[in-house]
């Protein structure tokens, strides 16, 4: 994913797909878009691994980043946190450890970690500008 992530770059599709989603949602504000693209890490994060859903948001939210003017380290930052939400499918390999072992079902994931990832998205989304400022210039 490492280089499908750099193929999006260089091709420019990371930027064109980065002005299709703020084309879509800075109507909504800056936190829309940030929203957008934390939300498309959650799910793209549930049938794969969480570093390779990192890396394939990670260059489009930057190439956003920069055409909304928003501090990068904030984008980044929140593609990352996203991206370790990963508790509704048990495709993760910590959750894979203990799906044979717990006797869990499909079903059961879903339910919990669904219901966990419902709370922790407005959870997260409200803490990301608190500790870390949407624009460069703001302390």
């Amino acid at each position: 994913m490492t280089a499908f992530g750099t193929a999006m770059e260089k091709t420019g599709a990371a930027q064109w797909l980065a002005h299709g989603v703020v084309v879509a949602l800075s109507p909504f504000g800056v936190m829309a878009v940030l929203a957008g693209f934390f939300v498309l890490t959650i799910l793209l994060t549930q049938p794969m691994s969480n570093a390779a859903a990192a890396l394939v948001v990670l260059p489009v939210a930057m190439s956003a980043a920069y055409e909304l003017g928003l501090h990068a380290r904030t984008m980044a930052i929140a593609i990352m946190l996203a991206a370790s939400i990963s508790f509704i499918a048990p495709l993760e390999p910590a959750s894979i450890l203990v799906y044979g072992p717990g006797k869990y079902r499909f079903a059961d994931y879903s339910k919990t970690g669904g219901g966990l990832t419902l709370i922790l998205i407005p959870v997260v989304l409200f803490l990301i500008p608190v500790f870390w400022p949407l624009y460069a210039a703001e302390r």
